[in-house]
């Protein structure tokens, strides 16, 4: 054997000798391979696993929440500490290239898994061992919070007031345990809002559990939600499930798409933020340490009134309500929110890509009915089909027709666009419409004139001043 090179069976069995689980799939969630201390983590045999996918593995118990499921959907990295049997692991799951043909995209999930009371346990002293715990906990939720605050978001950075004042209530609500309700348009990024929630709050260390209310038949949504014993109904799991209230004890339980939530089923989620406690179907009533965050798109206040939400239950969830503005009225944030997530989706496919300051304008001016998440969906096609590095209002446009490049006879209204800012029918102060207004102006120049030496001479000001004003953003 040559130095520094080891054949294929001896790399396998070196993996197998790790005492840290190793657990591979591809990105449809099927298991590739998994180590020796992966299986007995699990409990499992390697033919139910290789038969299988995280999902479907998720749904029988194997594990939940299942890390890669996370991985799979939201395409980054994920850190938790996790409780299983007893047992408390740091779980870090991540992207990479498993074939080498192909290094530009990632094809694999790689999750690996420690036992931090192994680790621990081989300290003499209690006050040791806790301190040791403790240590991994604050670090750990250090990293999270760094990465939550770096992740592109509908959030970072904004320059709505109203959106900031969002952000801010939000924050302030992660500080404390009371239930928040979170409501908005579709795709406005309610769930990152959520997460950062969690993140910032005390019980970060304790996992973040995601239901949506809408995407569980509403035959098995109270099983799910509040777990089974074994043979409480016909088709129960023979070892009955644990359900996703048990899962979050002591983190949070996100409840997406409240509004969906089954008229029957209401009363006992009522009972889980009155009393913390709950009711496993063929079980006994149990104690919740949980804390409820809701979402929805829809208008509770008007489910009350037409008998399909209970009054109570919408009070109880109402505590702290934090509206999310849809992202047409947070244009400031446009160029800013579009270029972070072109950089994002460039890296992902391993490309040089920018936006011309034309398509931001473009991008500003557009409604955006499917808010963050159509502009994201919008740059994620321009990454796959646009041919050149730089992303013009041409290219969106064969995209959305609605931003094909401007007219003459648009640029003549535009002086009407820019007095509109100024219209009594503006909610925001007079400061940040003059603010809005002067940006308008800039803007307008800046594209009449394609370079700000003209554009100055235009504006009537020293071209120093306006770079001052684009700095400042």
């Amino acid at each position: 054997m040559n130095h520094g090179t080891l054949m294929p069976d001896q790399l396998l069995a070196i993996l197998n000798a790790l005492e840290d689980g190793i657990f591979i799939t591809d990105l449809e969630g099927r298991v590739l391979w998994v180590n020796q201390a992966s299986l007995s983590q699990l409990e499992t045999t390697e033919a139910r696993l290789y038969a299988s996918d995280v999902y479907t593995l998720e749904q029988e118990g194997v594990f939940s929440p299942s890390v890669t499921r996370f991985v799979i959907d939201e395409r980054r990295p994920v850190s938790v500490v996790h409780r299983y049997r007893g047992k408390d692991y740091l779980v870090n799951g991540s992207l990479f290239c498993l074939n080498s043909g192909s290094p530009a995209e990632p094809d694999a999930v790689l999750v690996q898994t420690r036992n931090l009371d192994r680790d621990v346990l081989a300290s003499r002293s209690p006050d040791t061992t806790q301190a040791l715990l403790d240590h991994v906990m604050h670090q750990l939720k250090r990293i999270r919070q760094e990465q939550v605050a770096s992740e592109t978001s509908p959030a970072s950075p904004s320059r709505s007031p109203r959106y900031r004042q969002c952000l801010e209530r939000l924050d302030r609500a992660a500080a404390s345990d009371t239930t928040v309700l979170v409501t908005g348009e579709t795709g406005v990024g309610k769930s990152w809002l959520v997460n950062r929630l969690h993140q910032y709050s005390p019980r970060s260390d304790k996992p973040l559990i995601h239901v949506n209310c809408a995407a569980i038949p509403e035959a098995l949504l109270e099983a799910e939600l509040f777990g089974h014993r074994s043979g409480a109904f016909t088709g129960a799991h023979r070892d009955g499930r644990v359900g996703y209230v048990a899962l979050a004890e002591g983190g949070t339980l996100f409840l997406d798409e409240i509004g969906e939530l089954p008229l029957p089923l209401q009363p006992k989620l009522l009972q889980l933020l009155q009393e913390r406690q709950y009711h496993p179907l063929g079980g006994k009533v149990q104690k919740a340490n949980v804390r409820i965050v809701a979402a929805t798109n829809a208008d509770l206040a008007t489910r009350v009134q037409d008998g399909s939400f209970r009054p109570d239950l919408f009070y109880r969830l109402n505590i702290v309500p934090i509206e999310v503005p849809p992202l047409r009225e947070r244009p400031e944030d446009i160029p800013r929110l579009a270029t972070q997530l072109l950089k994002d989706i460039a890296q992902r496919h391993k490309r040089h890509l920018s936006l011309e300051r034309a398509a931001l304008r473009a991008l500003s001016r557009y409604h955006w009915p499917g808010n963050v998440r159509e502009l994201e969906n919008l740059l994620e096609r321009m990454s796959v089909f646009c041919e050149g590095s730089t992303i013009g209002v041409a290219d969106l446009a064969l995209d959305l027709p609605e931003l094909k490049p401007s007219t003459a006879a648009d640029a003549t209204t535009s002086h009407g666009t820019l007095l509109a800012t100024l219209e009594d029918s503006d909610p925001r102060p007079l400061p940040e419409r003059l603010t809005a207004l002067e940006r308008a102006a800039i803007d307008q120049a800046l594209e009449q004139h394609g370079s700000t030496r003209k554009a100055a001479e235009a504006l009537g000001v020293s071209q120093s001043w306006l770079m001052r004003r684009l700095r400042k953003g």
